[in-house]
């Protein structure tokens, strides 16, 4: 894998150092953020906790919505664990958000949060040939944790009125209910993410907490049938401090 990284635009002013060749932020961590975003926006939590942060982009687009806010995160992976501590750096937020390098499977906190994130690997290792790049295979594949996984540590961290937003295949949502009853937690909304009008839902976006409150779904569509990008698209994308797109 090359060791060239790249930085580029977050939301607002915040910059992201990212490598050149390997697994980059996505639209889905940006839907996870606003996600986020959205569901706790009346009522802001003090402290937060994300869960395989990766290059922590779905933290930062979080931090830079709400200024006063500051959380953890854990990440595995050597590589992007120095990226995102690098980020947060040239970002002036390392006195605002600490990410531990370490296994989300071993995480044992004392501190309960009233907001979790996390953007997990969406397939199981029999589900696809694993890419040769190490960086998109780990992204990509459960290779360090499967969505049961993020949902038994998100439940560990998590307090009594929190919300748990995590993202998934379309095809597979099952997995997460089913990880989210294991666990003696409810899907309260689901929100189905479509990249052009006309086409079958790509992603979801999941909004878990400890009470049953039934489940709102919605659909956010990205460009209508023309190709040009929805409004809802870019008021998402606006939300999180990112510019509209065309």
């Amino acid at each position: 894998m090359s060791d060239s990284v790249r930085c580029d635009t977050l939301s607002g002013n915040f910059k992201i150092f990212q490598p050149e060749d390997g697994q980059r932020y996505s639209t889905d961590d940006l839907l996870t953020a606003w996600l986020a975003v959205r569901t706790v926006e009346s009522d802001p939590p003090a402290r937060f906790l994300d869960l395989g942060s990766g290059l922590a982009s779905v933290p930062m687009i979080v931090l830079w919505k709400f200024p006063d806010l500051s959380g953890t995160g854990v990440e595995i992976r050597p590589n992007r664990y120095e990226l995102a501590e690098k980020s947060l750096e040239i970002n002036g937020l390392t006195q605002r958000f600490q990410i531990i390098h370490g296994d989300l499977r071993e995480l044992e906190l004392e501190e309960k949060f009233d907001l979790i994130t996390s953007t997990p690997p969406y397939y199981q290792s029999t589900e696809g040939p694993l890419s040769g790049n190490d960086d998109k295979a780990a992204a990509r594949f459960e290779l360090n944790g499967s969505i049961d996984d993020y949902f038994k540590t998100a439940a560990k961290h998590l307090s009594e009125k929190g919300v748990f937003i995590t993202v998934y295949p379309f095809l597979y949502a099952a997995r997460v209910f089913d990880a989210a009853q294991n666990c003696g937690m409810f899907i309260n909304s689901k929100v189905d993410f479509i990249p052009k009008e006309g086409k079958p839902p790509l992603i979801s976006i999941f909004a878990a907490s400890f009470s049953k409150t039934g489940i709102s779904s919605e659909l956010l569509v990205m460009r209508d049938k023309a190709g040009n990008h929805t409004e809802e698209y870019n008021n998402a994308r606006m939300l999180c401090g990112f510019k509209a797109k065309k």
